[in-house]
């Protein structure tokens, strides 16, 4: 039975006060979990898609196919929409352009940046599958096919994600974060243009997984 083991490893520095000797070096902490999440068997192995960038969309373009611009239906985009939970905040990007992805099931959500390159700074890809065992087999699957997986044990309750890096904004190679999670039957990957923390992902993902 195949077996991901994925080491959730958190450093925290503490500061030293700059009235102390500039000789005294800082306390660091580091705790280390390891969470262990079983691939179960199946007949039809889920098989990730190969990671993908995606294009910009700059002001006055037509949204690509599959794509229709309107509101998100699990998160807002900006502060103005809900000032307690927006991608805008959350990412830490402000946002000019939200659309709706037709082409997964359920319908995916994109974001795009206010200034140039406009590029994709989130978006939201649920697939749903016939089983939950299914769904937690696909995340599994998803996040081993990317690097630097973290395992997030009930981001919300009941619901168990993975960080890991992966391709989304081309400039930043395959090092943007994405997190995944399983909530029921639907596997939702939340990917960032954020390739120097993994916060901004893990938050997004609890902002929606309820909403799944």
């Amino acid at each position: 039975m195949p077996v991901l083991v994925v080491a959730a490893l958190a450093a925290t520095a503490v500061l030293v006060c700059s009235c102390q000797a500039s000789s005294r070096p800082a306390v660091v902490t580091t705790v280390q979990s390891t969470i262990v999440t079983t691939l179960t068997p199946s007949s039809t192995p889920f098989t990730p898609a190969p990671a993908t960038t995606v294009a910009p969309l700059r002001p006055g373009a037509s949204p690509r196919s599959g794509e229709i611009e309107k509101r998100c239906p699990y998160i807002a985009s900006t502060p103005e929409q809900d000032p307690a939970s927006n991608v805008a905040d959350l990412n830490g990007s402000h946002v000019l352009r939200t659309t709706v992805v037709t082409t997964y099931a359920p319908v995916g959500c994109r974001f795009y940046f206010y200034a140039p390159p406009f590029q994709a700074i989130v978006d939201i890809v649920p697939r749903r599958f016939a089983t939950a065992i299914k769904a937690r087999n696909a995340m599994v699957r998803t996040a081993q096919a990317g690097t630097d997986a973290e395992g997030k044990p009930a981001i919300v309750p009941g619901v168990d994600a993975v960080l890991f890096r992966t391709a989304f904004f081309a400039p930043d190679g395959p090092r943007d974060w994405a997190c995944v999670f399983a909530a029921g039957r639907t596997m939702v990957i939340v990917h960032t243009d954020r390739d120097e923390t993994s916060l901004n992902a893990l938050l997004i993902a609890k902002a929606v997984a309820r909403k799944f």
